[in-house]
């Protein structure tokens, strides 16, 4: 059996458990899939609550919020197949074959990773970072994926055996967004745990407006440095695998972390308005990171975590 595991915020997932009960029946999969809610709004839980009168499904709703890391090692202690299957609540499948692929795979490791992609282009600017973005950052085929499999590692849609995750399962000590599978993929290498990576892609259809994936991308960057100063003996493969870290250790041992913080302090609004605008430069935005990261570095252990509760 395999166990679909859906942690769900905020988030209308009729269509995407609609589409995993047809191709189930369609190819005969046995699926169980369940349907964890984070303590979404009433909005959304009114509506995915419908979905428990399948009895292939199972609903829960939390009163308070988890967070991504707790709320998914949750499912994985609910769930009762020999497989887990966890997918974020704003994707779905890009082809009608999704689980046929995957199950196809099972045979081939012991972890299986999809890939994620996205759609067309959007006509609202307020949307273009994220998609452009996606687009050219995360939407990569297996054989690219594969070339250094365990560092590009996604937790949006993956399968894994759960005795394996049950080995690692996620570090709950990683609060709210950002780099909690980062540290998963390390943990799976450090395990030894084969990854084989598939183009069996998800559609990322939740692309959050400009200023919030400014907001969360600030917040995964204080989790970064979180990770580094938490897990220290991951430090070197952290560095290694994160372009981000790379740069940053880079430009900081020729003596640029300075600048760096000035740069981010004093261009920052200016920076925000233009990455926002109608041509989101990526390159613009690598630098507003390694600006951000250079002042997170310099703040005090209170106020990093003061920023991220």
């Amino acid at each position: 059996m395999i166990s679909i595991c859906l942690p769900v915020y905020n988030f209308d997932v009729t269509e995407l458990t609609s589409e995993l009960l047809r191709q189930a029946l369609d190819y005969n999969t046995d699926i169980e899939i369940l349907v964890f809610d984070d303590a979404s709004l009433s909005y959304y839980k009114e509506i995915n609550s419908k979905i428990a009168v399948n009895s292939s499904v199972q609903y829960l709703e939390f009163e308070q919020n988890l967070g991504r890391s707790r709320i998914r090692n949750k499912l994985a202690d609910f769930a009762k197949g020999k497989w887990l299957l966890f997918l974020d609540c704003d994707m779905l499948p890009d082809s009608p074959k999704f689980l046929k692929k995957y199950n196809n795979a099972i045979d081939d490791a012991k972890v299986i990773c999809g890939g994620i992609t996205y759609g067309p282009k959007p006509f609202k600017k307020e949307l273009l970072l994220r998609w452009k973005y996606g687009i050219h950052r995360e939407s990569r085929n297996a054989s690219r994926r594969q070339i250094n499999a365990h560092a590009s590692f996604m937790s949006g849609n993956f399968m894994i055996l759960k005795e394996v995750f049950n080995q690692i399962r996620f570090n709950e000590g990683i609060s709210g967004y950002g780099h909690e599978d980062t540290l998963f993929g390390l943990d799976l290498k450090k395990h030894m745990a084969s990854i084989l990576h598939i183009n069996n892609p998800c559609i990322h259809l939740g692309i959050e407006p400009c200023y919030d994936y400014l907001s969360k991308t600030e917040h995964s960057i204080v989790n970064l440095v979180k990770l580094i100063e938490t897990v220290p003996e991951q430090k070197n493969d952290l560095r290694k695998n994160i372009k981000l870290l790379r740069y940053y250790y880079f430009l900081r041992g020729i003596g640029l972390s300075y600048p760096l913080r000035w740069f981010f302090r004093v261009f920052n609004p200016i920076i925000r308005r233009v990455l926002c605008n109608t041509k989101p430069s990526l390159l613009l935005f690598d630098l507003y990171k390694l600006g951000m990261i250079a002042q997170v570095f310099k703040k005090p252990k209170d106020q990093e975590l003061k920023m991220l509760n």
